[in-house]
Parts: C-alpha cells; sequence; structure tokens
C-alpha cells in the first residue's frame, strides 16, 4: 500500500476502530522491535517488613443507633403444680412459657374450700429454662360445734361446753355426755354431722339416775309443819324455813327410785312431799277498809326545814300517794296536825296536803 493510501485510510477511519487498530498495531509493533538489554534485567526486590494487623470487631448497632443489640435470652419454661398437704394433686398443672429474666405473670386456680398456705420455689422471673414451682393448699376451717350438756328437769348447765372445730364438709362426731349420775334423754340434733361455714350447737339434756319421773305441775301445797328448803330432792339446806300452814305453789314434782316425792317451789326451792299436803289455791286477802285521818284543828305558820337546795314531797293524807314537791324554805300555813299509828306527826297545809313535822320549822311567835 502507498503512503497515500495509508493516509487516506487514516483520515477516513472512526475514532473507535482507530483507537483499537492503533492499539493492535502498537502491540505488533513492540513485537517486532527486539527490547534493550537492560529492559530485559529483573528489577531487584525491595524487602517489606510486614507489620500484624489488629483484628477489630465491628459492634452491630440497633436501627435508631441507641443501644447495641443484646443477644437473644433462650426460651423458659415454668411448671406450677396445685398440692395439697399430703401431696396430692387439686388442680391440673400450669405450664407458663416465656424468655429467661422475663417477668412471669399468671392467675392461679381457684380450689373450693382449700386455702393457699405454703409456695415451694417461688420466683417472679424466668430464672432458667425449666423450673417447677409448686402451691400448696390446705382445707379452710368450718365454724366450730358446740354441744352443751343440761339437766332436763332444771336447765342447768352440768359441765362446761365441749367445742368441735375441722376443715369444712369434713365430718364431726360427739359422743354422749359422761356426766356422773345422769344419763341422756334426748338432744336438740343429732351428734354427728359436717362442719360448715355456720356455728352449730347442740343441746343434750340428761337426767338424774335415781329420778324416776318428773311431772310440771301447777299445784298449791299447804306446809303441815315448819320445814327447811333445800337446794335439791336430798340436796343441801338453805337455811331457812317455811313456816308452818303457809301456803305455796308447786311447780315440779319428782318421784324417786327410793320412793319418795319432792316438790319445786320455784328456782332451786325444794320440799319433802311428806311435809305437805294439797290445797285449794287461797282466796285473796282483802284489805281492810281504809279509816279516815280527822286532824285536830291547828292555825300556825312556818318554813319547810328540809336540806338547802332541795325539795320535800307532800302527800294527799298521812302515808298516801304523794301530790308535790315544795322546796326548802317555804314559807307555809299549817291548819290540822296528825298522829299516825307508828307515832309520826303530821301537819296539813293550807292546800290541804300533808308533810311530816319533821320538816317543818314553825315561826317564833307560834312555838
Amino acid at each position: 500500500m502507498s503512503i497515500w493510501d495509508r493516509l487516506r485510510a487514516f483520515l477516513t477511519r472512526s475514532p473507535l476502530t482507530t483507537k483499537r487498530q492503533d492499539r493492535q498495531h502498537f502491540t505488533q509493533s513492540a513485537d517486532r522491535f527486539p527490547r534493550h538489554p537492560q529492559d530485559t534485567k529483573q528489577a531487584p526486590k525491595k524487602e517489606t517488613i510486614t507489620t500484624p494487623k489488629t483484628q477489630t470487631t465491628k459492634t452491630p448497632v440497633k436501627p435508631n443507633g441507641s443501644a447495641p443489640a443484646s443477644a437473644e435470652q433462650p426460651s423458659a419454661v415454668m411448671l406450677v403444680l396445685y398440692l395439697d398437704e399430703q401431696n396430692n394433686q387439686l388442680a391440673k398443672p400450669q405450664w407458663l412459657n416465656g424468655k429467661v429474666n422475663q417477668p412471669i405473670h399468671f392467675k392461679p386456680h381457684h380450689i373450693e374450700n382449700y386455702q393457699l398456705f405454703h409456695v415451694i420455689g417461688f420466683t417472679r422471673r424466668f430464672t432458667s429454662p425449666y423450673r417447677i414451682m409448686t402451691l400448696q393448699f390446705t382445707k379452710k376451717i368450718g365454724h366450730p360445734v358446740i354441744m352443751y350438756p343440761t339437766d332436763y328437769d332444771t336447765g342447768e348447765m352440768l359441765s362446761a361446753p365441749i367445742i368441735q372445730t375441722g376443715p369444712l364438709n369434713e365430718p364431726f362426731a360427739f359422743s354422749q355426755p359422761d356426766i356422773d349420775g345422769f344419763h341422756m334423754l334426748k338432744a336438740s340434733r343429732p351428734l354427728s354431722g359436717h362442719f360448715t361455714e355456720d356455728s352449730q350447737s347442740i343441746i343434750v339434756m340428761l337426767r338424774r339416775n335415781d329420778w324416776t319421773s318428773v311431772q310440771r305441775i301447777n299445784l298449791f301445797i299447804r306446809l303441815l309443819e315448819d320445814v327447811t328448803i333445800l337446794d335439791l330432792p336430798e340436796g343441801h339446806s338453805l337455811h331457812f324455813e317455811f313456816p308452818k300452814n303457809s301456803v305455796w305453789r308447786a311447780f315440779i314434782r319428782v318421784n324417786t327410785a327410793h320412793g319418795e316425792t319432792w316438790f319445786n317451789l320455784g328456782g332451786p326451792q325444794w320440799i319433802d312431799g311428806k311435809q305437805v299436803v294439797a290445797t285449794d289455791r287461797p282466796a285473796p286477802k282483802q284489805l281492810a277498809p281504809q279509816t279516815t285521818v280527822v286532824f285536830n284543828p291547828l292555825s300556825k305558820t312556818g318554813v319547810i326545814d328540809f336540806v338547802a337546795g332541795h325539795s320535800v314531797h307532800t302527800y294527799q293524807q298521812p302515808n298516801g300517794p304523794a301530790v308535790k314537791m315544795v322546796a326548802d324554805g317555804t314559807s307555809i300555813t299549817i291548819t290540822g296536825t296528825f298522829t299516825d299509828s307508828n307515832q309520826i306527826k303530821w301537819y296539813r297545809l293550807g292546800d290541804q296536803t300533808a308533810i311530816r313535822a319533821q320538816y317543818v320549822r314553825l315561826s317564833a311567835t307560834d312555838e
């Protein structure tokens, strides 16, 4: 190719083609011409000193950049057991799930008639991957049952009340009271049952062994002689007597195993039936007609001489009903005088009431 052709091709080719062809031409030309001997020598290697690199660990940062993200806590589970005092299961166990160090939130089972008294393994947080917490319950205590041993005939308590307590709905049972000289007749309710949420009472009625029959009566008796009163049949003396021929009302008659009859005159007052006889109810005693009080005329003046600052009664007549109060120091007019059967002197005042003479001080001119 002539030099002119090469020049025309150079002027008319595209820039991209020119660059690529020039690069190829330069490479081929370089290979065609030998290198300088100095160029073929290898440059001496430089000795390099290697320093150990320090390892750095990048700490992950939370998206908001506030604090480092902690590692995820392991899962945790807790088993909650419900047992009684003998370690018998009372309710289905509860399984609680969470993460270690998380707080525990749960609602314990309600067990009817039981109350919680002890917790084993109590914790507020999940402290380990697996844990057991035991809730121990005891039965609620029912209200007490009280038995009262009572004398059926006199109503007296024969001994201190007997009390039983126990768990709610558990059974109770009393034995018959063992009191010397008495036997049981009946009770107000059965001696056995169950403890409940209400208190219960049992009245056990007993009778003396030597009383064969007891009868409530409404009878009047007259005493055949002066009689000493006893506190019980064949009991102790009360240190007083009822007089001969006096009439009394009897309320109870007791026949004993010894063939005796006793009468109760009310309260702890007993009398032997050999010393009395039945009688009719005595007729009520008529009061003697009241005699008319006649005052002896008297004309004097005076003042009430009682207690300073106090008043004294005046009466309708001597020893009669009170009428009014008259203050100490009050001036009065006296119209009559009277001395009663007890030798007590009375004055009749101007308003027709009576006052005892001892509470009156006569005027000096009238003494």
